[in-house]
């Protein structure tokens, strides 16, 4: 065996039953619906394709301008805009299905009957492996129902637990006071992963107009400027729960994903980071794999392996 497929095997990890060559995935909302994203990157070094939410119906999205960059990141308002199931199902499904690269599908919804329906549709889908249930987009009309409660939340990661055996991840929200009941109840309920953390809901103005930046007023922060906050959030999720953790949350190179790891992910989204540079995740899987041959590590050692300060 030749010492490249020594380095690419130090990147595998797993998520639940789910084997991936690689920690990196696609944040979603930030990478289309389709597999587009693999053209600006070589496929080994992508752990998988985590899709933008798609919705029973078509939605438009909210309206422009829908974001606004500033210094730690950006802030958006999309509003899960997308095509519908149907369009889902018969144009873009297809073409997933021959990409060598495990799709993750993401889910959204009004109603708990919504995310089944996306659930159970998914689950029907030859070209998708697991299914992110997004229970915490701040941008769109009732989106933090399911974010804030645990009991909903809970209601409805069950309800679609028993509709498919594909691995299911639960999108938590950073909007609240503690992310650990939410973990905890995400897990209970049957959740094969949580992915830790969704947008921070934060305001840009324009002071020489007096008005907010963004069409909708609030949008989702993301970027550099979060990382901080998601690493907390991944941490003290991590410490909540035994089932593995997906970080998403400012994540730019390689330091930054060992990082995540260390505080107690398995895997970590990039999004944002990759608007500037969309073959990023192959230049952090390069810079990985020179990083852990140096330190003499491999993921599976670094995970959760952050050593808490003694008080």
């Amino acid at each position: 065996m030749g010492a490249q497929s020594i380095f690419v095997m130090t990147l595998s990890t797993t998520i639940g039953s789910l084997s991936l060559h690689t920690p990196l995935l696609t944040g979603s909302g930030t990478f289309g619906h389709d597999a587009s994203a693999l053209s600006f990157l070589n496929p080994d070094d992508l752990g998988a394709l985590v899709l933008k939410t798609v919705t029973p119906q078509p939605r438009p999205g909210n309206p422009n301008p829908r974001m606004a960059e500033y210094e730690g990141g950006i802030l958006n308002s999309i509003g899960l805009e997308n095509r519908g199931l149907h369009y889902w199902r018969d144009k873009v499904a297809p073409e997933l299905a021959q990409i060598a690269v495990p799709v993750i599908a993401n889910a959204g919804g009004h109603t708990l009957e919504e995310y089944v329906e996306m659930t159970i549709a998914f689950s029907e889908m030859e070209g998708v492996e697991g299914i992110e249930l997004n229970l915490s987009c701040p941008n769109v009309e009732g989106g933090t129902r399911f974010a804030t409660d645990p009991i909903a939340l809970a209601q409805v990661v069950a309800a679609c637990r028993v509709v498919t055996e594909k691995p299911l991840w639960a999108k938590l929200s950073p909007n609240v006071e503690s992310i650990v009941p939410f973990a905890q109840a995400a897990e209970q309920a049957g959740a094969d992963a949580l992915t830790v953390s969704n947008t921070f809901l934060g305001l840009l103005v324009d002071w020489r107009t007096r008005q907010p930046q963004l069409g909708r007023g609030f949008g989702g922060v993301s970027g550099s400027g979060i990382r901080p906050l998601a690493l907390r959030f991944v941490y003290e999720s991590a410490q909540a729960v035994e089932i593995p953790i997906v970080a998403s949350g400012g994540a730019a190179s390689a330091k930054d994903v060992l990082d995540f790891m260390v505080a107690g992910a398995s895997a970590v989204q990039i999004g944002t980071a990759a608007f500037r540079t969309p073959d990023l995740l192959s230049k952090i899987a390069q810079d990985l794999r020179a990083l852990l041959k140096e330190d003499g590590s491999t993921i599976q050692t670094l995970i959760g392996s952050l050593e808490w300060p003694s008080l």
